[in-house]
């Protein structure tokens, strides 16, 4: 673009563009939208995504193939980061949530994509009477310990997971499910793993949102090249229940980063732009953001959801 960007909405392209099946309920067809750059990072690559006519699920289509993802993150990324006071609440409100999930169940907590794992030591202070473990992926395996060994973080494939965690209490994905090109298989394969009773849960993007709506091919949810799979709340609801789950759960969730992104990619010019989260525009952008989100909340179609399901089977109420 060579004037200041407006919002807009996705464009679809021409009808003869190949349709793939929908990666959260299998619906074939959708249309096609322009390439979104890196707003955030200012990477070079363009990714493409397709929407479903059905469930209003975005994806990147073509995915791009799982060993190409490593160089979408950067060494400076968010997550691999303590990030501050805003970081620090987000754990306070991420414990709450897991030991409301618990509900005084003890067991093996996995943090599948677990950044830095600074997430799991806080947990194993706090809450010493669960197992720890976080995952992320990596072509190479390597395992650390980290707080006195009440945690333990798993680099490599999922099969390096699996292969030292039999079963679990609570898999947790924050802002994770949306990072995976497999989504899928990757849930069902943890599925097959929890505990009779055991709970899935995690915060993602929905794809079908107001914010959405406003900001166009500049939304924060898109992440661009990261987020390869942005559920709605109905394609992933469809998605949890064709593995198995039960009990889903699925509201809007308080997080104003999402907005803030959003709001913080509006005066770039050009395909690809920088938005740096600290300093006293980042929290600035925050400060705007948490003025909005009562009405992104109350809007009926949140910018962010959280989302609970259990394998069935006894668990405590």
């Amino acid at each position: 673009m060579q004037q200041a960007p407006s919002i807009q909405s996705p464009a679809p392209v021409a009808a003869t563009t190949p349709s793939p099946s929908c990666p959260a309920c299998g619906e074939l067809g959708s249309s096609v939208i322009a390439g979104v750059p890196d707003h955030e990072y200012g990477l070079s690559h363009i990714a493409t995504y397709a929407h479903c006519p059905s469930c209003k699920t975005a994806y990147q289509f073509p995915m791009p193939h799982e060993s190409s993802l490593a160089a979408f993150y950067p060494g400076s990324y968010h997550s691999m980061t303590d990030g501050g006071w805003l970081m620090d609440a987000r754990r306070a409100m991420r414990l709450r949530r897991m030991n409301k999930v618990l509900a005084g169940k003890s067991g093996t907590v996995v943090d599948y994509g677990c950044g830095n794992g600074s997430f799991l030591v806080t947990a194993a202070q706090r809450a010493p009477q669960n197992d720890y473990v976080g995952f992320e992926y990596s072509d190479r395996f390597e395992q650390t310990v980290l707080a006195d060994g009440k945690v333990k973080l798993i680099r490599g494939t999922p099969a390096d997971l699996f292969a030292r965690v039999a079963s679990m209490q609570l898999v947790i994905m924050n802002h994770v499910i949306e990072h995976l090109p497999d989504p899928g298989a990757v849930v069902k394969a943890l599925f097959e793993r929890l505990e009779p009773g055991g709970a899935f849960d995690g915060q993602t993007p929905n794809a079908d949102s107001m914010e959405h709506r406003l900001f166009g091919l500049r939304w924060s949810g898109y992440h661009a090249p990261r987020h390869t799979v942005i559920f709605s709340k109905r394609g992933l609801e469809r998605l949890l229940e064709q593995i198995g789950f039960a009990e889903i759960r699925i509201r809007g969730a308080f997080n104003p980063a999402g907005i803030a992104v959003s709001l913080g990619t509006l005066p770039q010019r050009g395909s690809a732009g920088l938005v740096v989260r600290k300093g006293i525009r980042w929290h600035a952008l925050v400060g705007t953001a948490s003025a909005l989100m009562p009405l992104d909340l109350l809007s009926g179609a949140p910018g962010m959801i959280d989302f609970c399901a259990r394998k069935p089977g006894a668990h405590a109420s």
